[in-house]
């Protein structure tokens, strides 16, 4: 079972979540701490698995609660918080949260939202002390499967836009691809990243403020510029359309249905890609629970693009590149660390 540290402020959601996790089965709710400074002596005593940490707290916040923890052990942090905190909850990342995410309201959630809510937690949990135990099994891709510049015979500038999708422990590698892409980008990028409502401008104005590229949310008939970054809003499909009958690109908010019953969706991303941009678009898929992002990324191999698929011993959750990789679209993977010069390589 995996052992769970919950930190909040409050003794209503304390008492809870600690409620949720005994009912299902896969956590053992080691103690609890209503500050940040009762958090770092109770994880030292208890040496949880996983630490559920709020932000704003009194005595000490979740995020220099965070920092303190991590200099001396490792276990997995997400931290969770409303709205209204969701400007400060980014730095949690820095300070070595693995994910932030929204604070479920159990009382008003289904019991298939409590679910998911769980499960998210238990994977994140569950990769992490797999992780700590033992080094990841290195996943190899197929030769066939992989092309070298010499086999595409590819130019450096062949390349139109850059399509970045990513799930859980998204937030964090997006931050490290565009560090590392640095200022001046030739290509615009457009991401796509699974997150809640309500948190999509805030994470936007944390990459804006962490990198050396401008990120805003995508707009409706936007032309994206080269050099941008255009995150998906939270609650609309993010797809790219050509104008007829010429070679310029818009950005659309498509309201269409959840696809793989997520808003926005990567594969949505990912097809229009292949359609507007054919041989000309390169991929990124980060990364993620689930499967978005795989079919996306086969129709960009077909036309003849590129896709890059992070390694599994670098991702948070293995699920989205390992589906992309299984089915055979995935024409590179790489670790999150080589990414970005792999890509500047490709398009400089």
């Amino acid at each position: 079972m995996i052992k769970v540290l919950l930190v909040d402020d409050s003794a209503i959601v304390r008492a809870m979540v600690s409620q949720v996790m005994e009912n299902d089965g896969r956590f053992c709710l080691v103690g609890t701490a209503e500050n940040g400074s009762k958090a770092i002596t109770q994880n030292e005593i208890l040496k949880p698995d996983l630490i559920v940490m709020d932000i704003n707290m009194p005595i000490m916040d979740g995020i220099e609660a965070s920092k303190r923890i991590l200099e001396k052990s490792h276990p997995a942090i997400i931290a969770y918080t409303t709205e209204d905190s969701a400007d400060i909850a980014f730095k949690c990342l820095e300070a070595g949260a693995l994910e932030v995410i929204k604070k479920p309201n159990l009382s008003l959630m289904s019991s298939e939202e409590i679910k998911k809510f769980c499960d998210r937690l238990a994977v994140i949990a569950e990769k992490h002390t797999a992780g700590q135990a033992s080094s990841s099994k290195k996943i190899q891709v197929k030769k066939s499967s992989v092309k070298t510049e010499t086999e595409t015979e590819r130019k450096k500038d062949d390349y139109d836009i850059l399509f970045i999708g990513a799930s859980t422990g998204g937030p964090s590698a997006i931050q490290t691809v565009l560090k590392g892409l640095g200022e001046n980008f030739p290509l615009p990028i457009l991401v796509t990243q699974h997150i809640d409502t309500g948190f999509d401008l805030q994470f936007t104005k944390w990459l804006s403020a962490t990198t050396d590229l401008p990120v805003s949310l995508a707009e409706n008939g936007i032309r994206p510029k080269a050099g941008h970054v255009y995150v998906a809003a939270a609650d609309h499909h993010l797809v790219l359309q050509r104008r007829r009958g010429s070679d310029e690109f818009t950005l659309l908010l498509n309201d269409d249905p959840p696809l793989h019953f997520l808003k926005p969706a990567v594969d949505k991303m990912f097809v229009s890609a292949a359609l507007c941009c054919k041989n000309r678009a390169l991929a990124l898929l980060l990364t993620g629970m689930g499967r978005d992002g795989a079919d996306g990324c086969l129709a960009i191999k077909r036309e003849g693009g590129f896709t890059i698929c992070q390694s599994e011993k670098t991702c948070v959750v293995y699920g989205m590149p390992r589906a992309a990789v299984e089915c055979g679209a995935a024409s590179l993977v790489a670790d999150l660390e080589q990414i970005a010069d792999l890509i500047k390589g490709k398009v400089r």
